[in-house]
């Protein structure tokens, strides 16, 4: 009898998904140094496992390497959270002026569905955040992914997919703890999607571009720093 193994590849695409997952979660704190040795007993996987899945989460932005002492949690930094949100703000303004502009039923049918399968955990967010922050973050980004789909510009996409990965860590973090301001930032969040899914499928370019740059940026502004608890600079 052959006994089936998994390959190296998925050992180490899943264990830093679990990384991944405690850094944005904030199990892993900023600053901290992730012990290889204390990972390889914790996840009980190979020590190449370990460093393929670190180089993996350094080059998305959630680690960065220490030469020959390691690796450590990136530190929050607002001016990282606004750099890489206002450019995703700009290209995906861009995404969706030609996505509306190449308007097809199809391409309207999409952005309908992306938007009830967001509006659905919406509601269970407010009730039990940390419960389901992962499957909305996941659903958020297939709307906004939706709404730009029609720019036939796949590096736009990329792009963009890449730069919300890169502040991932920051919504997690944020909307996995349950508080009223957290609540009231929801609630705003799902009406501006309500809009953004009307105007994006009646054509409003102007209208729908305006928000969504509003709609991104908010995090960045001074009451948006607040709520992701990022140090703001002096």
């Amino acid at each position: 009898m052959v006994l089936k193994t998994r390959s190296s590849s998925s050992v180490v695409n899943e264990l830093a998904a679990k990384l991944r997952r405690d850094i944005a979660l904030g199990t892993l704190s900023p600053g901290a140094r992730l012990n290889i040795e204390a990972l390889k007993r914790e996840h009980k996987v190979s020590h190449p496992s370990i460093r393929e899945a670190l180089a993996l989460l350094a080059g998305e932005g959630y680690v960065s390497s220490e030469g020959n002492k390691g690796y450590r949690v990136l530190d929050s930094s607002f001016e990282d959270l606004s750099d890489a949100t206002r450019l995703r703000a700009e290209l995906e303004c861009l995404g969706l002026q030609w996505s509306v502009s190449n308007s097809t039923p199809e391409w309207r049918a999409g952005v309908v569905a992306a938007h009830h399968m967001l509006s659905e955990v919406e509601e269970d967010m407010i009730d039990d955040p940390k419960g389901f922050v992962i499957e909305w973050d996941e659903r958020n980004f297939q709307f906004h992914k939706t709404l730009i789909s029609n720019c036939n510009s796949p590096r736009l996409m990329d792009t963009v997919a890449n730069l919300y990965d890169l502040t991932r860590r920051y919504r997690l973090m944020a909307y996995s703890i349950a508080h009223k301001n957290h609540r009231d930032w929801l609630l705003k969040s799902a009406e501006e999607h309500v809009q953004l899914k009307n105007l994006a499928i009646n054509g409003d370019i102007e209208a729908a571009c305006r928000l969504l740059r509003d709609h991104t940026t908010k995090n960045v502004d001074q009451e948006g720093a607040t709520l992701f608890n990022v140090p703001m600079s002096q």
